[in-house]
């Protein structure tokens, strides 16, 4: 992976991992390991953290977006899932599998989904398992 941009400060190892950016304080993105060569992020590139320091961030950044999504998801925000199929039916994911919601309807590249009283709609795209989505009701 190329680095994109400078690798800032490396915030809360042992935990979700965060950088400060302009003042405010980011999450970075998932990292992946790749044994005997580091752990990237594709946006800053190799980090200096451990692979179990990885993991461990990666499995709070899978349940962070779950808990975004239930507490902090107005109408008009949203993000990005992935879809997988369960007993043959698509449901919603977070990248680690983390399952979103089993309320699912696709017509044509239109996904919607519900989870505790919310709807969300986004757009499938060919040979894609992830989607980008808006919070509509």
């Amino acid at each position: 992976m190329k680095r994109t941009q400078s690798t800032p400060e490396i915030r809360h190892c042992g935990s979700l991992l965060t950088y400060q950016d302009k003042g405010t304080e980011r999450c970075f993105g998932y990292l992946f390991n790749f044994p005997g060569h580091g752990v990237y992020e594709p946006t800053f590139g190799k980090l200096e953290v451990t692979p179990e320091e990885a993991r461990t961030h990666n499995q709070l950044l899978s349940r962070a977006e779950v808990e975004g999504l239930d507490s902090n998801c107005a109408v008009g925000l949203g993000g990005m899932f992935y879809t997988r199929k369960a007993e043959g039916r698509p449901i919603v994911v977070t990248w680690l599998g983390e399952e979103v919601s089993r309320e699912v309807q696709v017509h044509g590249q239109v996904l919607s989904f519900t989870r505790k009283g919310m709807t969300f709609r986004g757009r499938l795209r060919r040979g894609e398992d992830c989607f980008a989505f808006t919070r509509i009701q």
